[in-house]
């Protein structure tokens, strides 16, 4: 079963669980609600822009200059597909309980 890898890091997974509620977090509050650094966050929040599950946008509150963060549609079928498969892994006879039926190749016999 594969996993995401932009989901399973756990600052991305962090920011994508916080936005979920709220889609729509100025970079203020999201901080503060993922207890990241201002460095992690903002390089995670583009890791996740580029796979197109977060927008990021600059605009003006009050003449000031504000970052807002927003959770895709896309971003959101990512993270429910990874809790899905999260949930199957765990459910009896799912791929994750059965037994490795993976093979090793066979070392050449020896003369």
């Amino acid at each position: 079963m594969q996993f995401d890898p932009i989901i399973t890091n756990p600052g991305r997974l962090s920011i994508l669980t916080a936005l979920l509620n709220d889609t729509q977090q100025d970079f203020v509050t999201l901080r503060k609600n993922t207890r990241m650094t201002d460095g992690n966050l903002t390089t995670h929040a583009r890791k996740l822009a580029t796979a197109g599950m977060v927008t990021i946008e600059k605009a003006a509150r009050a003449g000031r200059p504000v970052t807002i963060i927003t959770l895709t549609t896309e971003g959101r079928t990512a993270f429910e597909q990874h809790v899905h498969r999260l949930t199957d892994s765990i459910k009896p006879g799912s791929p994750a309980e059965q037994p490795n039926l993976v093979q090793e190749p066979q070392a050449a016999a020896m003369h």
